[in-house]
C-alpha cells in the first residue's frame, strides 16, 4: 500500500460522529447513578463457579515451573489452569 495520496473523505472528517452528541439508552441511569452493574448482583445459582485471572509481578519473564498444589487442594477449588497447560501454539497467539 502505498500513501502518497491524501484520504478520500470519511464519516470523522464529516463531523458526522466524533464531537457530537449521542444518546444512550443507559445515560439517564448512570449519570443518576440508578444503573445497576454486573457485579453488584448477587444471585446465587446452585453449582455456580467463577475464576480470577491473576497478571504477573514481572514485567518479563519465561515460566518454568508452577506448583499448583496448594491451590489445586484448597477449598471449593474445581480447576487451575495455567499457561502450561495449554499447547505452545496457543499461548504465542
Amino acid at each position: 500500500m502505498r500513501f502518497d495520496t491524501p484520504a478520500t473523505a470519511n464519516p470523522i472528517d464529516q463531523l458526522k460522529v466524533v464531537g457530537q452528541p449521542v444518546n444512550r439508552i443507559d445515560g439517564p441511569l448512570k449519570t443518576s447513578g440508578r444503573a445497576s452493574y454486573a457485579y453488584e448482583r448477587h444471585d446465587v445459582i446452585p453449582n455456580q463457579s467463577y475464576g480470577y485471572i491473576l497478571g504477573s509481578a514481572i514485567a518479563k519473564g519465561r515460566i518454568k515451573a508452577i506448583d499448583t498444589t496448594a491451590a489445586k487442594a484448597a477449598p471449593g477449588v474445581i480447576a487451575v489452569v495455567t499457561t502450561l497447560d495449554m499447547p505452545s501454539s496457543a499461548v504465542a497467539a
